[in-house]
C-alpha cells in the first residue's frame, strides 16, 4: 500500500500514448457525483462526450466496472463499444465478450431470500433503502439520520447471523452503504484481467476509482499500469489521486490532449 500517492496533474504523462490506453472507470463517485438516491445518477453530457471522442480516436478502450447491475450501469451509459461490469466484476458485456461468473447462479435465490427479510425489518426507517442487483443487493443509508444508520446496520446484522448464518454471503461496506453479494473469490481486479486478456497485448490499463471495491483493481494493476484514487488518501494501493470527483473533466481533457497529439 502506498504511503504517499502523487496528484495525477504533477506528472508528465505525455508518454501515455505511446502506450495505448485502456481506460478503467468505476462509475459512482467517479463518472458521477454520488447522490442520496443512487437512481438519480446520471453522467452529464461532458462526460458522455468525452468518452465517444476517446472512443472515436481508436486509440484507447475504455470499460466502467460498477457496483450496479449490469442491466442498470448500459442504461446509464448508453454507449456503444465500451465494456460493462457490474456487480463489482460478476458479469461483463463489451465487444466480443460476454461474461457471468459461474458460481453465481446458485447464490442468487439466498441472496434474493436475504434482501426480502431485511427489507421486512428496515422498511420503518426513513431514509433507508434497498437497491436490488439481482444478484446482489445494496442497503443505503446516506439519507438516514444516526439512529436510522445505526439500526440498519445492526438490522442488517442481526438478520444475516439469525436466519442465514449457515449461507456464505461476503458484505461488502462503502460509502454510506452495505451490499450483500455471493460469497465468491471474484472482484474488480480480476475482472479487469478478464477484460485485458480479451484486446491484443501493448495496452496499458488506467483505472480511478473512489471506493473500497476499487482497492482490489488499484492492487491488481500497480505493476502494470496506472492507478488512480477519487480522493488523496494514504489508506489506498493506488499509486496516484485526484483532489475530487470534479477533477475528473480535467483528466479527461488531459488525455484527450494526449490523445489528439
Amino acid at each position: 500500500m502506498n504511503l504517499a500517492p502523487k496528484y495525477f496533474f504533477k506528472e508528465d504523462l505525455d508518454w501515455i500514448k505511446e502506450k495505448r490506453p485502456f481506460l478503467f472507470f468505476d462509475f459512482d463517485g467517479t463518472l458521477v457525483p454520488i447522490q442520496n438516491d443512487p437512481s438519480s445518477c446520471w453522467p452529464d453530457k461532458k462526460i458522455k462526450a468525452y468518452l465517444k471522442k476517446i472512443l472515436s480516436s481508436k486509440l484507447a478502450h475504455i470499460a466502467i466496472l460498477s457496483g450496479r447491475s449490469l442491466k442498470d450501469i448500459k442504461k446509464r451509459i448508453n454507449i456503444k463499444g465500451i465494456y460493462y461490469s457490474g456487480n463489482h466484476g460478476l458479469e461483463i458485456i463489451g465487444p466480443d465478450l460476454i461474461f457471468i461468473h459461474p458460481e453465481v447462479k446458485p447464490a442468487v435465490k439466498f441472496i434474493k431470500r436475504a434482501k426480502q427479510v431485511i427489507s421486512r425489518n428496515i422498511s420503518h426507517i426513513p431514509g433507508v433503502l434497498l437497491e436490488d442487483k439481482h444478484l446482489s443487493f445494496t442497503m443505503h443509508f446516506r439519507m438516514a439520520d444516526k439512529e436510522g444508520k445505526k439500526l440498519a446496520k445492526s438490522i442488517f446484522k442481526h438478520v444475516l447471523s439469525r436466519e442465514f448464518y449457515n449461507i456464505p454471503f461476503k458484505v461488502l461496506k462503502g460509502k454510506e452503504v452495505i451490499e450483500l453479494a455471493p460469497f465468491i473469490d471474484w472482484d474488480k481486479g480480476r475482472a479487469v484481467h478478464l477484460i485485458l486478456k480479451n484486446v491484443p497485448e501493448g495496452y496499458m490499463p488506467i483505472y480511478i476509482g473512489d471506493d473500497l471495491t476499487d482497492e482490489t483493481a488499484f492492487s491488481a494493476l500497480n505493476n502494470q499500469g496506472l492507478t488512480i484514487r477519487i480522493g488523496r488518501s494514504k489508506k489506498t494501493s493506488a499509486r496516484y489521486y485526484l483532489k475530487n470527483q470534479h477533477e475528473i473533466y480535467d483528466f479527461f481533457k488531459k488525455i484527450c490532449a494526449i490523445i489528439e497529439k
